[in-house]
């Protein structure tokens, strides 16, 4: 059985620095997920978040310049695939402009 999304693990502040250090060498969001044992990239993205709230401000914006400039080489690579059609570029697009918004928000 695999526990909820919404159960939080008791070292949580813990785990999203770890989250957090792991995005800034460049891992992706499922590739953290699978390195701490959570069971969605979601969750990995949400503890990324959660550790930028706890920064200064000054590193707060240093991180999300970081975080924006993988988003703008994500959707780059997105829109540059032959293998896929234009539905499903425009759909991966809009995720990626969602994760930018929900980064700015935050």
């Amino acid at each position: 059985m695999t526990k909820p999304e919404t159960e939080i693990p008791p070292n949580l502040d813990d785990r999203d620095d770890q989250v957090l250090t792991l995005r800034e060498s460049e891992c992706t969001y499922l590739t953290i997920a699978n390195e701490l044992g959570m069971e969605t990239a979601t969750l990995a993205r949400k503890g990324y978040l959660r550790a930028l709230k706890r920064r200064s401000p000054e590193e707060q914006e240093i991180l999300r310049r970081l975080e924006l400039r993988r988003f703008d080489a994500l959707a780059a690579h997105i829109a540059s695939r032959q293998d896929l059609d234009e539905p499903e570029i425009d759909r991966r697009l809009a995720t990626v402009d969602l994760l930018r918004r929900e980064l700015l928000s935050n």
